[in-house]
Formats: structure tokens, sequence, C-alpha cells
């Protein structure tokens, strides 16, 4: 079924192409080569992720219709290194943040915690088997937008036993 995807240039740009899931990238390359000669041959990004691999469909790298107007909004040019980041809560549920690469590890926990109610303080974020440390950003860790970061808890103490 045919939808809208937006793409955003560089200069803040962006031209709506009516595409279907099972196109591949090469064809929607093709089709912008064909509208925007200048630009056609910059690199496209979805969700902070390059969309390098030509043979792959849009539904293979998650370019899906959602619920924005105007659609999926894909990238040309450089990647804006804006993403949703999945976090992986103790109890099996997720949630997924928007962030940058810039967002540091507090500023997600701060997130976390306003979202969810896990205290901040109880609570430890590990990429893989890695744990991430507050005042680094997220690029530090090589984070993108197929990335997931697993949330941990700790209890606080509650002090010398009575």
């Amino acid at each position: 079924m045919p939808y809208d995807l937006c793409i955003k240039n560089s200069q803040q740009q962006i031209l709506v192409v009516t595409v279907e899931e099972t196109d591949s990238i090469r064809e929607l390359k093709q089709d912008l080569k064909a509208r925007l000669a200048a630009e056609a041959n910059e690199p496209l990004f979805f969700n902070g992720v390059e969309l390098a691999d030509e043979d792959a469909t849009l539904l293979e790298y998650n370019v899906v219709p959602d619920d924005c107007p105007g659609g999926p909004v894909v990238h040309m040019g450089t990647c804006p290194c804006s993403f949703d980041l999945e976090c992986r809560l103790p109890g099996g549920g997720h949630i997924k943040e928007h962030v940058t690469g810039d967002t540091t590890v507090a500023q997600l926990k701060g997130r976390i915690t306003s979202e969810v109610g896990i205290p901040y303080l109880c609570m430890k974020l590990f990429a893989g088997t890695k744990e991430l440390r507050d005042p680094l950003p997220l690029q530090r860790y090589g984070l993108a937008g197929d990335s997931a970061v697993q949330v941990s808890t700790r209890p606080l103490y509650a002090g010398p036993a009575a």
C-alpha cells in the first residue's frame, strides 16, 4: 500500500514522494535523481542509520508508515544524528526516547525517570555489557537508531539497620 515519505535535505527543504514498503533503496535513489539531479548522489539516513544497502527495501530499514503527517522522514546529505533509542526496562517492557549523539547518559536517565518513574539514583544503563557513564554523550558509545540500552535498577541505600 503506497504511503508518503518525506525527504529532507541539508537546507531543511522537504520533498514528499510516494513509496511502498517493498521499494528498494536503489529505486528511491533513482526517483530522487530524476527529481533532484544536483543532490541525488548524497547519502540517505533514517533514524540515524545510513541507507547504504541499495538492494534492501524500505521495510528492511523500518522506513514504514507512521502516525506523523507526511510520513516518515529520510534525511539527505549529512546525518542529523537524532534517532529513537530503545530503552529496555527491568520488567520486560520498553520505551523509545528521541535523542541525539550529543545527549548525555545523565539526560537520558532523567527522561527515563520522568517517563516511567524509575528513580535516577537507582538506575544503571548498559549498551551490551558496557555500563554507560552519566557525563558522557551517547555518541561516545557508538549508539545509533538501531541500538538499544538495557535499564537496570539497584536498591537505594536505606541506612544502617535499626
